[in-house]
């Protein structure tokens, strides 16, 4: 799981090699957000050194510093603490196996897209997370790595014509299926759209003959209790800890 959720990564970021022992993601053009933006997968003996020269990346990008940290390195989490690092979330990766859930929102329908509709895909995606300033560089990523992807859209039926308002993408690397980006427009939140897309992509990761399907969410956004109801379980947690641009 850990090495699809880099992979996915790498897909929106550049990807740069600290001292040969851990792996930092940036693109500044995604400024603040702390999920592509990262330091992770440190396994290195001098670690405050590692930091230090992440931190020089980080602020030459004018980015602040995003680094992961799984739940029991006390080590790491010590060197980030005496170099001024707080606490700034926790990311939990949870997983679901295949077994049918009730209520199916029928007013709500998903579909897998073609690359004709990349443009309607971002657009979704940049009101979901508003972010619309990173319409012109997420359309260029999801144009470049579509092969590598399954998007899926959500979409309510109007006066026979079709509303997009929710959209996810589906990543299988490293025989896992990864389920990233899930959002839905603020007006139509609520009616269901975010639980139709999760069964749909469940039924893709079925039939695609994998043993499940897998996600993550972080703890600031409090979506875990919606996550379990819909038979995910936490596998494990990683802090999010962040320095602040000087």
């Amino acid at each position: 799981m850990e090495n699809n959720e880099s992979m996915f990564c790498s897909l929106w970021t550049d990807h740069v090699k600290i001292k040969n022992c851990a792996d930092l993601y940036i693109n500044k053009k995604l400024a603040g957000d702390y999920f592509f933006n990262r330091l992770g997968n440190i396994a290195c003996h001098d670690i405050e050194s590692a930091i230090e020269e992440s931190i020089g990346v980080f602020l030459n990008n004018g980015s602040n510093c995003f680094v992961y940290v799984q739940d029991n390195d006390i080590k790491l989490e010590e060197t980030l603490l005496k170099l001024g690092f707080t606490l700034l979330d926790t990311m939990h990766v949870l997983k679901s196996n295949f077994k049918k859930t009730e209520h199916d929102e029928h007013n709500i329908h998903v579909d897998t897209i073609d690359i004709a509709s990349i443009p309607i895909w971002t657009d979704v995606f940049c009101r979901s997370f508003d972010v619309r300033d990173w319409k012109s560089e997420v359309e260029g990523i999801i144009k470049r790595h579509f092969n590598e992807l399954t998007l899926l859209i959500s979409y309510i039926e109007n006066n026979h014509s079709r509303i997009p308002i929710g959209c996810t993408a589906l990543f299988n690397r490293h025989n896992l299926m990864g389920l990233y980006c899930l959002g839905t427009v603020a007006s139509f939140r609520g009616q269901g759209s975010a639980k139709k897309m999760i069964r749909f992509s469940l039924d893709v990761a079925r039939r695609q003959n994998f043993d499940f399907l897998f996600l993550q969410t972080f703890a600031n956004e409090r979506f875990i209790h919606f996550y379990k109801r819909l038979g995910f379980e936490v596998i494990y947690k990683k802090k999010i800890y962040t320095l602040t641009r000087q």
